[in-house]
């Protein structure tokens, strides 16, 4: 498939505005592993190979294992996920699958058990800026970066 656009030089002032969120949520103070966890699910449900081959590397380097990553499209089976990282992808699906246009009292009730207001709200950022990206690099077909 062959890219249609480049972002970055067609629409530099709206990357850089992406960058300035995506920065946010990185400096956020939640833990790297797991965003990048939520980044890996999130992308997968978007089908952004882009996404998917720079968020995996980066997940291995924040301390998420092979089978967390290789087993995250099938977490709730999975027993290798502490429940906060459960809470963390049940919200980041479905803030991305907004079921009947909202996200229900017991995805929030149970991500509240394990997450302050401030780190749900954060966590929620993420998920957003995530989908922001595979949008972008999806409607872009912006190719995946291989080593």
């Amino acid at each position: 498939m062959e890219q249609r656009f480049d972002l970055t030089k067609i629409t530099p002032e709206g990357y850089k505005a992406m960058l300035v969120v995506n920065s946010y949520v990185e400096h956020s103070g939640l833990d790297m592993g797991l965003l990048e966890l939520v980044k890996i699910r999130v992308s997968q449900m978007n089908g952004c190979a882009f996404c998917l081959a720079m968020h995996i590397p980066l997940a291995r380097q924040h301390g998420i294992s092979d089978d967390q990553i290789n087993l995250v499209v099938a977490w709730r089976e999975a027993p290798i996920y502490s429940p906060e990282m459960r809470a963390a992808l049940a919200w980041a699906e479905a803030i991305t699958h907004l079921n009947h246009g909202e996200v229900s009292d017991e995805v929030y009730n149970e991500v509240k058990k394990h997450f302050s207001e401030r780190q749900i709200a954060d966590l929620a950022f993420a998920v957003v800026v995530i989908n922001g990206w595979n949008r972008l690099m999806v409607c872009s077909r912006t190719p995946p970066q291989l080593a």
